[in-house]
């Protein structure tokens, strides 16, 4: 796999984190995987491809990428100046927006994937990471340590040790400037209004959307090898080996990598929206110690638990 010179930056506040990467002449792929946000991707400069639903979708400068929470997908950037900024909004920001605008949903979902050429979106994302990066440059920023992946270059990574600003005018303002990327995001291309439109992440093969409501209704420490593939398929109705091919196949993922990821979306949760040890939460989503916590998390977020928990509350 080449290998990317990536400049990569978190930074966290009320809500959202914000992930910005910089780079060239290099790829960066991406395995299938989700998180429990909704993810707003604004591609500034160079190109990406990525499989959402099964399709294959190419973002250029000036796209926007919109993906529903746990909605599977891959990644890969390329071309000769590579920068991308992607914001992962909590659901509570969200469900805030639609109870703003009376919505007749309570959780709108993107029914569109690409949002092509939206400069003022892209606009809109790029005052949002200049404002958060201005409040960070107030804090006493941490160095990551360099994190590789199976499916991920090398990147020296920062976080932010606090990303929310002292200054409340300040904090106001990334609050409204946040609100404004969501609302432009939402009022044009989810089912906010309109919630009869079909969601991006529904899933046609309504045997395997019956197993997906099953397992994201487990306890968050379940382990996927507490769940058998023929608990799963008898959930479906279908036969264990047709279930594997359908469900991998539909969804975009295994069934025990997407438990896995299930169990590292709750942990992430937990570490921004509560006080616990680290190794509470480590246990608490099934894992039998903090060193395999540290480096599943690590593969899975770019940032180790503490640094993730350093981006600060939700």
């Amino acid at each position: 796999m080449a290998r990317l010179n990536l400049g990569a930056a978190f930074y966290g506040g009320r809500g959202f984190s914000l992930y910005h990467a910089t780079g060239s002449h290099s790829r960066v792929p991406l395995s299938p995987h989700f998180h429990d946000e909704y993810l707003i991707s604004a591609q500034i400069s160079g190109n990406e491809s990525c499989h959402v639903a099964g399709t294959l979708h190419q973002f250029n400068a000036g796209d926007v990428a919109l993906i529903n929470p746990q909605q599977v997908h891959t990644g890969n950037t390329e071309g000769d100046d590579i920068e991308y900024v992607s914001l992962y909004v909590d659901r509570t920001v969200v469900n805030a927006l639609a109870n703003d605008r009376a919505a007749p949903t309570t959780q709108p979902e993107f029914t569109r994937v690409k949002a092509a050429g939206h400069t003022a979106l892209v606009r809109a994302m790029t005052h949002l990471l200049a404002l958060v990066r201005h409040a960070d440059k107030h804090t006493a920023p941490t160095r990551g340590t360099k994190l590789k992946t199976p499916s991920e270059p090398t990147v020296a990574v920062t976080a932010a040790a606090a990303a929310v600003p002292h200054n409340a005018a300040h904090e106001l303002e990334i609050e409204s400037a946040l609100h404004n990327v969501v609302s432009m995001a939402f009022d044009e291309f989810s089912n906010l209004r309109a919630p009869q439109l079909r969601s991006t992440s529904r899933v046609g093969h309504r045997k395997v959307a019956r197993a997906l409501e099953y397992m994201r209704g487990l306890a968050p420490g379940a382990r996927a090898d507490e769940v058998s593939p023929d608990d799963l398929a008898h959930v479906a109705g279908l036969s264990k080996y047709h279930f594997l091919r359908q469900f991998s196949s539909v969804v975009g993922i295994t069934p025990g990598a997407y438990l896995r990821t299930l169990r590292l979306c709750h942990a992430a949760r937990l570490l921004r929206s509560s006080e616990k040890p680290i190794v509470e939460v480590a246990t608490a989503v099934g894992f039998a110690d903090h060193p395999s916590f540290s480096r599943a998390f690590g593969r899975h977020m770019g940032l180790t638990p503490s640094e993730y928990r350093r981006l600060g509350p939700l």
